[in-house]
């Protein structure tokens, strides 16, 4: 079994609150723990100074109700909390991206509101 940490390069996202961005439907994809619509909650004008997120990064809800939904990311994107942002270290297919996303939401069980926080253990799984 490998670790995500050895496949990728972990992020914690922006951080970003929606309710102080200013929509645009033609902006940049704000990702956040929804599960839904590929974890795209809104679009948002882009923020001078932030780093969007790449390309074929894949999104990962650390929180809410469907905790560890995993989305492969087709565009740029800003994230709220709680969202971690897998990085691929190599050149990976979108089959490998998605099949790694069923992996991560396959261990949804072992977490739970009050007990194992998948923040902390994002890197190890």
């Amino acid at each position: 079994m490998v670790e995500l940490q050895t496949l990728f390069t972990i992020e914690y996202g922006n951080k970003l609150d929606l309710n102080k961005l200013e929509l645009d439907p033609k902006g940049i994809d704000f990702v956040s723990r929804t599960s839904k619509n590929n974890g795209i909650s809104a679009r948002v004008k882009e923020i001078a100074g932030i780093t969007k997120m790449p390309v074929g990064s894949i999104s990962v809800s650390l929180g809410g109700s469907k905790l560890l939904s995993s989305f492969v990311q087709d565009n740029q994107f800003y994230t709220s909390q709680n969202v971690a942002v897998l990085i691929p270290r190599a050149e990976m297919t979108l089959q490998e991206k998605l099949y790694i996303c069923l992996c991560i939401e396959r261990n949804r069980f072992r977490y739970s509101a009050f007990g194992r926080e998948a923040n902390r253990t994002i890197k190890t799984m």
